[in-house]
């Protein structure tokens, strides 16, 4: 009965005050918005980069051309090139997919619609190594690829862009670069990895990217896709010793390629936005205890306002205990309301970002729970002195009070 009536008195003081308790609780509001945003987008990034992984399929390492050094100084890139795709696929040791690909961007014509597309020269394996899967039509193939045949798949957007259906654009002819290519397949939505979107790429074959759109051999990268249970410190040592002799780099010279283990990269990407995410979410946590404080200041002249109020109370009986207990409760509602306030508002902004940047939407709930938690022990913390100011005051000076 003594908390009901507590929160009842607590409730009924606070509505009263309405303009002024919702400025008392502004730093908490701040504070649990700031820490749920930034929790939420450490969350929503760590989802997206372990999605991205998943989406370059079970394991896959990449390799990169690298800066070639003589004598400590940088003389430019050495290129891969397709020869070297071409000697990792012929290594026996290894049950790896190699997927070699090439990219730049062409203009890219139907009918009366253009865009300047991002090309990929790719082949077949390269879909099944980055996990992409067929929506229409079907993939090009090996055969297509060695007769460097003008067949292109489109990335989910494509049509979209081009202001066509799937079904008008189909087995139709679009132009890339000037040139007719045929329209076979297109790709089921993937969605944006955070520094690609693959929906809005075109995919030719391999070969036919090499010869007929850019005219080089040079690789952007080669993909080699393994199984989890690879041992790939030896599958990299593997590629090393390969990539070496192809480039004759003698002993003690330094690779002008590198090899990328994305799942050690993600690794470390958790690490980073994990300690990134901690330290952010610690500094917007001061701004709860910033706001305690500003609880404790109101509380305190509150209680210097309503000394009349507590004098006739305690003459018509009320304890120390139950003066204490309604300050007390005051305060916690007060930080409890800012606190459900600031997720609300942290949660609508993480929503919006992770809109923004077509993330997935990721809030720990333990979050929600912890800083609403959190909230009401600041307001217990700082609402017990202001109470127990309340609580100790006498009766007959009180009622004197002016």
């Amino acid at each position: 009965m003594l908390v009901e009536e507590s929160i009842q008195s607590a409730i009924s003081s606070i509505k009263t005050n309405g303009v002024r308790s919702f400025l008392t609780t502004l730093a908490i509001i701040i504070g649990t918005a700031a820490v749920i945003a930034v929790i939420g987008i450490g969350s929503s990034a760590s989802k997206a980069l372990e999605q991205n992984i998943d989406e370059l399929g079970p394991r896959t390492l990449s390799i990169f051309p690298s800066q070639r050094k003589r004598g400590g100084i940088s003389s430019g890139f050495n290129p891969l090139v397709i020869k070297d795709a071409e000697a990792l696929a012929k290594n026996n040791d290894h049950e790896w997919l190699i997927a070699p690909a090439m990219s730049g961007n062409r203009q890219v014509k139907y009918e009366n619609s253009n865009i300047n597309g991002e090309i990929n020269g790719y082949l077949p394996v390269n879909f099944e190594v980055r996990g992409f899967d067929l929506g229409h039509g079907r993939l090009f193939t090996e055969k297509e690829n060695l007769a460097r045949k003008k067949v292109v798949v489109l990335g989910s957007k494509v049509p979209g862009e081009l202001k066509k259906s799937v079904k008008q654009i189909l087995n139709q002819d679009i132009l890339i670069a000037g040139t007719s290519y045929k329209v076979v397949g297109i790709l089921k939505e993937e969605g944006s990895t955070g520094w690609q979107n693959p929906d809005d790429d075109l995919y030719v074959p391999l070969l036919t990217a090499s010869q007929r759109i850019f005219g080089t051999d040079r690789l952007g990268w080669i993909n080699v896709g393994i199984s989890n249970d690879t041992n790939v410190d030896y599958v990299m040592m593997t590629i090393e010793q390969i990539l070496r002799q192809k480039h004759d780099i003698g002993p003690g010279g330094e690779n002008d390629f590198r090899i990328n283990d994305w799942s050690q990269y993600a690794d470390l990407r958790r690490q980073a936005t994990g300690i990134f995410t901690a330290l952010i979410a610690g500094i917007a946590g001061i701004s709860l205890i910033v706001g305690g404080i500003g609880v404790m200041n109101i509380m305190l002249v509150s209680v210097t306002e309503r000394t009349r109020e507590i004098g006739l109370r305690k003459a018509l009986g009320a304890t120390q205990r139950s003066i204490m207990m309604q300050f007390i409760i005051e305060a916690v509602l007060l930080c409890v309301f800012g606190g459900l306030l600031g997720v609300f508002i942290g949660t609508s902004l993480l929503y919006l970002f992770a809109s923004f940047n077509d993330w997935p939407f990721a809030m720990p709930i333990s979050a929600i729970f912890g800083s609403i938690t959190f909230s009401a022990l600041v307001g217990l913390f700082f609402g017990i002195w202001p109470a127990k100011r309340a609580a100790e005051l006498d009766p007959a000076v009180s009622l004197r009070y002016e």
